[in-house]
């Protein structure tokens, strides 16, 4: 019997009663659904009842698959929370644009019966691992989008300096500087500016924020170089963001980036490639001329 964990934040009223059948669609192919204990929590504030059981730990149970139920947002904070595991994940959309949650939920039943037919593919998506030096203590974490250096004070800039392999790149002066994965490509990285990149492109994108010179252009690198981004500024902080985490440094920072040992798996169905949704999402080639 197949089993599937549930991840959810917050979902609008408006679509408790969708939820509520979705979940039990799901049962009702014979699949063994368990309900993060927080996202329970919310729903149980409905009419409705979900009766299912509850997980804090993913290892709680054996568990195949995890669907999380919102937006993309949703699902990075699911990719953040359960990424070691390595278990397959798959969004279904209950937010917006939806590019990492792109299965829509009247779409539930087919997908599920391409699930139980094992007509997908899993996908691995590279995840961003960064270190941090601060004082005596080293912050770590990861990103499956992007990581992000920008400065605190809105009426200044800062001077970045980037190296990539141990051997100097450039310095400019800007509002920031971001590092984003292939599937963060269609997220911060697209309303900067930079190019669309395929999941499996094996490479990484370098843009400025805001850069204070027309010299400074994106950059596609191997994902698998080493890069190190250090900041300075006057009377400012350092904001360090990774997806949809974000901290405040107020010291010179030095960031190391490469490539995590540990992928991100995505379940990829054979009727919805990433072009499709690629094509549907931004409408592609789409002609608005009468």
């Amino acid at each position: 019997m197949l089993s599937v964990a549930i991840y959810g934040v917050s979902i609008s009223a408006n679509h408790f009663k969708s939820i509520y059948s979705l979940l039990h669609l799901i049962h009702e192919n014979n699949i063994q659904i368990y309900i993060y204990k927080s996202f329970h929590t919310h729903l149980e504030s409905t009419t409705f009842t979900f009766d299912f059981p509850v997980f804090s730990r993913i290892d709680e149970y054996e568990v195949d698959y995890i669907f999380s139920i919102g937006g993309d947002g949703t699902f990075l904070k699911c990719a953040h929370l359960f990424y070691q595991y390595e278990k397959p994940m798959l969004g279904i959309n209950f937010g917006k644009l939806g590019f990492l949650a792109d299965v829509t939920p009247n779409n539930i039943q087919t997908v599920i019966q391409d699930i139980i037919s094992r007509r997908f593919d899993i996908q691995p998506r590279t995840l961003l691992s960064y270190s941090l030096p601060i004082n005596s203590d080293t912050v770590e974490g990861v990103a499956l989008n992007e990581i992000s250096l920008q400065k605190s004070n809105i009426l200044k800039l800062i001077k970045i300096n980037i190296s990539i392999d141990n051997s100097y790149f450039c310095s400019f002066w800007a509002d920031g500087v971001i590092v984003s994965t292939p599937t963060g490509s269609t997220g911060y990285s697209l309303s900067l500016g930079g190019p669309i990149i395929a999941p499996n492109s094996n490479s990484f994108i370098i843009l400025p924020i805001a850069p204070h010179t027309l010299s400074v252009r994106p950059i596609i690198i191997s994902d698998s170089s080493k890069i190190v981004i250090e900041a300075e500024g006057e009377y400012t902080n350092f904001l360090l963001s990774n997806d949809h985490k974000s901290s405040l440094i107020n010291v010179k920072p030095r960031i190391e980036i490469r490539k995590s040992t540990i992928n991100v798996n995505t379940i990829q169905l054979h009727s919805e490639t990433f072009f499709d949704t690629l094509r549907k999402k931004l409408n592609l080639g789409l002609d608005l001329r009468k």
